[in-house]
């Protein structure tokens, strides 16, 4: 019973990865589609092609690749931490060993603690 628990939870900490993987690069599969469609359609002599407004713009060009490639796939990266953390005991109780939870703890208390002195100190002025 306790092995099939523990693989049940392993499918499912499994499936948040690939779906946090899917929906933040969503956005790049989506983009390469439809360049691919814009490519594809450059060469051929019809001129009305869905997304070339979008691609002939270079600015529009730049943005969308940045928020589809960097952006999209920083956050991903970013999210992953968060999810060993709330899924996985073993990495919870090492980050705690390690005294990264604590340090960062003490250090945002630090840091409103200071925040909260300069502005005590802005309203005497």
């Amino acid at each position: 019973k306790q092995w099939y628990q523990r693989r049940v939870r392993a499918t499912r900490t499994i499936m948040i990865f690939t779906l946090t993987y899917m929906i933040f690069n969503l956005p790049h599969f989506i983009n390469m589609i439809l360049w691919s469609i814009q490519m594809s359609c450059k060469d051929s002599a019809a001129n009305s092609c869905y997304p070339g407004p979008y691609y002939d713009f270079y600015f529009m060009f730049c943005y969308i690749w940045n928020i589809s490639e960097v952006f999209s796939c920083g956050m991903n990266s970013a999210c992953n931490p968060i999810i060993y953390y709330c899924r996985m005991s073993g990495y919870r109780t090492w980050l705690q060993e390690c005294r990264v939870v604590r340090t960062v703890r003490e250090r945002m208390n630090r840091h409103s603690q200071r925040l909260l002195l300069y502005l005590r100190r802005g309203d005497a002025n």
